[in-house]
């Protein structure tokens, strides 16, 4: 699906549990496991992304498992936007570590 200035995120992308011919397309270092829609949503939020969400998509390679992909306004090469959500997505799980051990 070709969309001129934005870029489809599907959560598999950002996944460290899949392997790159299952559909990872960060290095594992930077995926996260098992990303969830909400992640991905705040994310683009903190960002500052306009996106669009899509849940109940299934990417093709793994049909029967997690579930949907944002369209998002691309701000650099689509390898640069998967590798600042996924910092995205590790700083707000850090975040939530830390608040919940206070």
């Amino acid at each position: 699906m070709k969309l001129p200035g934005k870029a489809v995120v599907w959560l598999v992308y950002l996944d460290a549990n899949l392997p790159r011919r299952l559909g990872r397309k960060v290095p594992r270092s930077l995926a996260v496991e098992a990303p969830t829609l909400g992640e991905l949503v705040e994310a683009c939020k903190r960002l500052k992304l306009e996106f669009q969400l899509r849940r109940d998509a299934r990417y093709p390679r793994i049909w029967w498992g997690r579930r949907g992909y944002i369209i998002v306004d691309k701000f650099a090469s689509k390898s640069k936007l998967l590798k600042a959500l996924a910092l995205e997505i590790r700083r707000l799980r850090s975040e939530k570590t830390e608040y919940g051990h206070r």
